[in-house]
């Protein structure tokens, strides 16, 4: 069961990547074509709340390539540069935790931006923020009811399509 300082860590969580301000000013995300993504998930042993088996191996795998495609499509300077995320929590809520509480799912990290030509950093290791979209599961049975009918795949895959997003409208701004 989720304790009340994890929910609260939870919410709060979700409140700051709602709204979150950009990570760079807007000339020099401007100027930015992200060209490589690595991610690192040496600091998480999977993905937590849910009844869903991922080898970490597949949660990198996965959130590179999502946010790969989100950064690359966004970034359109001359600038190559190269985003570092390392993960730090995935959180998946389940249908128990939406009876009591509600929230909904969230990725953690710190992310680095360095130029993919010398090394220099861009963006000095910064915590970001990701939850998947439409899924805040009310508290209550509505909640649960909602929670049931979304497969844990489902929502693993949609959380880490809303952190892809999230970070890219914090490193690059909004889509235009």
């Amino acid at each position: 069961m989720m304790n009340r300082r994890s929910f609260l860590a939870m919410a709060a969580l979700t409140a700051v990547a709602a709204c979150a301000e950009p990570l760079l000013d807007e000339q020099t995300a401007g100027s930015l074509k992200v060209v490589d993504v690595s991610v690192d998930v040496s600091q998480i042993e999977g993905v937590k709340g849910r009844q869903i088996t991922v080898a970490p191996e597949k949660i990198q795998a996965d959130v590179r390539n999502h946010l790969l495609a989100y950064l690359k499509d966004g970034s359109v300077g001359s600038r190559p540069v190269k985003a570092e995320v390392s993960i730090t929590q995935f959180h998946l809520v389940s249908p128990g935790q939406a009876l009591l509480v509600g929230g909904t799912s969230t990725i953690s990290g710190v992310l680095t931006v360095k130029d993919a030509r010398n090394g220099m950093v861009v963006l000095e290791p910064t915590k970001v923020y990701g939850t998947a979209k439409g899924g805040w599961a009310l508290g209550g049975l509505v909640g649960a009811a909602v929670k049931a009918d979304q497969t844990p795949e489902q929502d693993y895959k949609a959380t880490i399509v809303g952190f892809s997003q999230d970070v890219r409208k914090r490193l690059l701004g909004a889509e235009k």
